[in-house]
């Protein structure tokens, strides 16, 4: 089985990783803030690890799809 990565899948990936990296960058501003503790700072970047998977997800799922 041959792997192939796609264009699509590529600048697809870099969208996602660009805005869940600016949404880190407003959400550890908004942490900074109002000095959050160390387990709210480790569940926000949990939650961004899991939307930049999920965001990846769709991606393969979208790029997969038959044309």
């Amino acid at each position: 089985m041959s792997l192939t990565i796609n264009s699509m899948l590529v600048l697809w990936g870099a969208g996602i990783m660009m805005s869940v990296l600016l949404f880190w960058g407003a959400l550890r501003f908004a942490l900074s803030t109002c000095d959050a503790d160390g387990m709210t700072r480790n569940l926000a970047g949990l939650f961004c690890l899991l939307l930049l998977l999920a965001g990846l997800a769709l991606g393969v799922m979208f790029t997969s799809l038959p044309m």
